[in-house]
């Protein structure tokens, strides 16, 4: 699931662009893939414009509930991984942790010469949920699975990120490797 927006950005790697096409070509694209049957969209009326996502036909799974944080949440992480794209790095999706006490990252935006663990936050977590996160990026720093992690925030969320980062043991552990920054406006639409 993504905005109209992400595929801007998408199709302008695409063409060989560090920056998006014209949201007429995207609408354009965005048009014939729905004539098509292979994605469905809704207008929101949402920062990024319209919402869209894969049909069942194209991939084999139900239409998602647009009206969840899990959404919006997920229309963020697309937002950055089409910004990371067109910046020259690849982009995967982290695999889930095969041991207790591990955590899964939004994303791994893959460098040449650095991989990165790339965590959205639209919203402040409290402060031992977030220690038990930094205990987990502390053990994948050491066996080398990334260099650094980045968390793309809104405000709120960068200041309970930086807060917790400095007031516990295992953000203090992991803070010269991790950068906070704020990337998105209340509404979880990119912050101009």
């Amino acid at each position: 699931m993504c905005d109209v927006q992400s595929i801007r950005w998408v199709l302008g790697s695409l063409n060989g662009s560090s920056g998006p096409v014209s949201t007429r070509a995207a609408q354009a694209w965005c048009s014939r893939m729905e004539h098509v049957g292979l994605i469905e969209r809704a207008n929101l009326g949402a920062p990024g414009g319209s919402w869209l996502w894969g049909t069942y036909e194209a991939t084999g799974q139900s239409r998602p509930n647009v009206y969840t944080q899990t959404a919006r949440h997920e229309v963020a992480v697309a937002a950055v991984s089409a910004r990371y794209l067109a910046a020259g790095f690849g982009w995967q999706r982290d695999d889930k942790p095969p041991f207790a006490g591990g955590h899964q990252a939004d994303g791994v935006a893959l460098g040449r010469r650095s991989i990165e663990l790339i965590e959205v936050e639209l919203t402040p977590k409290r402060a031992p949920r977030y220690a038990s996160i930094f205990t987990a990026f502390q053990r994948r720093l050491d066996y080398g699975d990334a260099n650094r992690v980045d968390y793309l925030c809104t405000e709120p969320a960068a200041r309970a990120v930086r807060r917790s980062l400095s007031s516990s043991p295992s953000g203090r552990a992991v803070a010269r490797f991790v950068s906070v920054r704020t990337m998105f406006d209340s509404r979880g639409g990119i912050a101009p």
